[in-house]
Parts: C-alpha cells; structure tokens; sequence
C-alpha cells in the first residue's frame, strides 16, 4: 500500500504514481549553496525564459485541472542508486478514479476502492487486505506541480527546453536543491499530451554527490479525463458478502483474506 502513496505522491500520478522514496520536492528555502558561489550572481542565472515559464505553467494548470476523474497508465522505473537493491524496473501501473472510486494497478498488485470496501490484493503473495472504503479527499500530486509551477523563481530552478521530432522536454534544473535536482515532463509539441515524467531525487546525506541520487522515471501511454472503473477489475468479482461474512469467490480461492 505504500506503492500507492507514490503514486498520489508523484502525479498524484495522478494519482497513480512518494512510494516513501523520499522527499518532498517541492519545499521552499530547500536550496544549499558552495561557498564559491556568489549569491545574487547565482540568482541572477535562474531567472527563467518568460515563453518556457508560460508553457511550463499551462501544463501545471492542465494537470492541477483534473480532479474528479480520470485515467493514467504506463510504466513506472525507479532506482535508488545509494541503494541498487531498492528499485522497480518497467513496472506496469494504471490507476482510474471516479470520486472516491478508483481501480489501481501496479506490478503484481491491485487496489480496488469503491461501493464501501478497499481492497488491496497481492497477486504475489496470494493474500487480500480488506477494509472499508477510502475517502479520496483530494489529488496532492497535482497540486504539487502546480505549486511548483508557481514557485520555479523562489526555488531557483534553471528552466530548460529541449526539442525531439514531435517531442519537446521542459526541464526543471537545480543541482543545488537539497531534494529535487531534476524534473522534467516530455510532451508532443502539438497536442501537448504529456507522455514522460522524469525526477532526479538528491541524497539528502550527501547532497554535492550525483552518483547516490534517486531516480523516478516514469513513461505515460494514457492520459484521459474520463474514467470507466467497471472496464477494469471490481470488487464482486473478488469478494462476496455472505451469512458468514466476507469470502473470496472463485479465481480468488487460493487467496489469505485478511480483515482489517
């Protein structure tokens, strides 16, 4: 379950995609200087591009605009290169949500939140977590990015763009920040459909270093304001209630059902 919180945490994800992988990217005065460094000549090099910032703040808006419903997939990959071990590589993730009704995938796992349950199942370990229902309060990951979007000035990030084909990177660059080095949303150029996110986390022990950073790298194939949880795997089709209580119906018969 805390893959999801990553997921809230880095989009939202939208949702969909911090693991507790570390940091909040976005705090103010999270900024550490070399000494050598010259403050207001530092200050003066960050200062971003007005066409970029304008751009870069239209994608903000666009994310920060859905809320209620919507859709995310792709393929999320993250490793912690201060620990190799810790990492997740080509890891499929879809997360759909109506209200306070969602369907989340990720890897082996699923969560279902919807008619009064949560479930969390494991396809893995074959055990099924069960509680009721969640209450979605709001989507902090988008509201993250807007807030970023509105903060690059006071966080001094180096605002960049970098152009491919049909593909444009706008790239958020500070090595002196104390969390979040990079970040970086890929789109196409004429629809604006965002199609990559990619962050470099800083070693908050060893800040000057690049070879411990955190990397989340994550590949977005869909992206849609509308949601239709009933495509995807439900709760009926998981669990039944009965004179018994809650059991686990057939393609889960295998499964440790645990109540929580």
């Amino acid at each position: 379950m805390m893959k999801l919180k990553f997921l809230y945490g880095l989009m939202m994800l939208a949702t969909a995609l911090t693991l507790t992988f570390g940091g909040d990217c976005y705090s103010t005065a999270a900024i550490f200087r070399p000494s050598d460094v010259a403050d207001t000549a530092w200050r003066e090099q960050q200062e971003p591009d007005k066409v970029l910032l304008a751009k870069f703040q239209q994608l903000c808006k666009k994310m920060s605009e859905i809320k209620d419903s919507y859709t995310v997939a792709g393929t999320m990959n993250i490793i912690d290169h201060a620990n190799p071990r810790d990492k997740m590589e080509n890891v499929k993730f879809l997360f759909c949500k109506k209200g306070d009704q969602y369907y989340y995938l990720l890897g082996t796992t699923a969560t279902i939140n919807e008619d009064g349950i949560y479930l969390y199942i494991d396809n893995e370990t074959k055990k099924i977590l069960l509680s009721q229902q969640k209450k979605v309060v709001y989507d902090p990951g988008f509201k993250q990015f807007a807030n970023l979007g509105a903060n690059i000035k006071s966080e001094n990030y180096r605002l960049v763009s970098k152009v491919t084909g049909d593909m444009e990177t706008l790239s958020l660059i500070n090595e002196h920040h104390i969390s979040c080095k990079q970040y970086s949303i890929s789109l196409k150029k004429n629809s604006m459909t965002i199609k990559r996110l990619y962050m470099r986390l800083t070693n908050f022990y060893e800040p000057l270093k690049t070879d411990n950073e955190k990397v989340v790298d994550v590949s977005i194939s869909e992206w849609d304001d509308a949601a239709d949880i009933s495509k995807y795997l439900t709760k009926d089709k998981v669990v039944i209630q009965g004179n018994g209580g809650w059991k686990t119906v057939s393609g889960f018969k295998n499964y440790q059902l645990i109540k929580m």
